[in-house]
């Protein structure tokens, strides 16, 4: 297929330690430093990056996050009071790129990402630390009704990924729905039942979200059947 790396911009590779979440007190992972020279991708993330919370976060399947700086742009109109802060790396991700966003990518599109293969398996599902980062109550909540949580890959092959490298993808998923569809079905208060049933089974979706779909049919079948 045709590269599509061209229109995309390079915003920062982010990599992070572990540090106290203020007013928490719990350890994180989103306090992240701008990388300025190659770092090497493996199955379980970036070199030198590290998650707290390996229950929810890390691991083969979310191994890089991916943020879309386009976001950023518009989290700055919303809050205009809170604007400085609304930067590449603020909400942990270890990927920023303007030219792609989740209308334009589906679970198992595959990028060559440096020298390493990279594969998309969910979008993101932000928690409530980055109510805590940015001082907005209920800001998970804003991010996912709105869709604009950004996603997360597995490696398919390591490599080294430098600053300036953006994603190039080298393979389409066939079933055309896109992070965006998956986030209207989601939150939709009446979504489409078979449209729903096709997701719990899309084979490249983490299972946590194909489950997420399984279990919300389920129920509106059950309401609809009491």
């Amino acid at each position: 297929m045709a590269d599509d790396s061209a229109s995309i911009e390079s915003q920062g590779l982010f990599v992070g330690d572990l540090r106290q979440l203020p007013g928490v007190g719990s350890l994180t992972g989103m306090f992240k430093r701008r990388a300025d020279a190659p770092v090497a991708l493996a199955p379980e993330g970036l070199e030198g990056d590290r998650q707290a919370d390996r229950t929810h976060h890390g691991g083969p399947e979310r191994a890089l996050n991916h943020y879309p700086a386009e976001h950023y742009d518009h989290w700055r109109q919303e809050y205009p009071d809170l604007a400085d802060q609304f930067e590449p790396g603020l909400l942990g991700e270890n990927l920023s790129t303007r030219g792609l966003t989740e209308a334009d990518v589906h679970p198992g599109d595959v990028f060559a990402l440096g020298t390493a293969r990279i594969a998309i398996t969910q979008p993101r599902y932000p928690c409530f630390k980055i109510a805590r980062r940015t001082g907005i109550r209920n800001f998970a909540q804003v991010v996912a009704q709105a869709g604009r949580s950004g996603w997360l890959y597995r490696v398919v092959e390591p490599g080294e990924v430098a600053p300036d490298d953006v994603p190039a993808r080298i393979e389409a998923a066939g079933h055309g729905f896109t992070l965006a569809r998956l986030w209207k079905v989601r939150n939709d208060p009446a979504p489409d039942l078979d449209e729903m049933a096709a997701l719990a089974e899309l084979p490249p979706l983490a299972e946590s979200w194909r489950q997420a779909y399984r279990s919300r049919r389920e129920y509106l079948l059950q309401r609809g059947a009491d």
